[in-house]
């Protein structure tokens, strides 16, 4: 085989590889969701959650932060109903990343805490 052929295979098969990756790294982050959605309405989406996120936070979150992870569980479970009343179909991480942007526009729960519970409540 010439040497050029084979250069040209190696770098192909590396292509392939690397685009798995990638791929795979973005559907574990959620980001195939975001991205398989219509841009301008996740944007829309996210930009409409943060006074439902304020509300539900204000009558369901005492400031416990153990309470944290079952508050914000309950309030996934909201944002997705509303997604798909926008014609939206997010994945859950995707719904995270969502509510990860409106948790950080507010004052009503320390980002520490809203990270921390973020992470547990990946684990139900």
């Amino acid at each position: 085989m010439n040497h050029a052929v084979l250069i040209m295979l190696a770098v192909a098969v590396d292509i392939a590889v690397t685009f798995a990756i990638v791929l795979w790294v973005m559907k574990k982050r959620g980001m195939i969701g975001l991205f398989a959605a219509d841009l301008s309405k996740v944007k829309s989406f996210s930009d409409s959650v943060h006074d439902l996120t304020a509300n539900y936070l204000r009558s369901n979150y005492s400031g416990d932060a153990d309470s944290l992870p079952g508050v914000l569980d309950g309030l996934l479970a909201q944002l997705d109903q509303k997604a798909q009343e926008q014609g939206l179909t997010l994945d859950r991480n995707a719904l995270k990343m969502v509510l990860m942007r409106a948790l950080t526009t507010g004052d009503i729960v320390p980002m520490k805490d809203a990270m921390a519970a973020l992470k547990k409540v990946a684990y139900r």
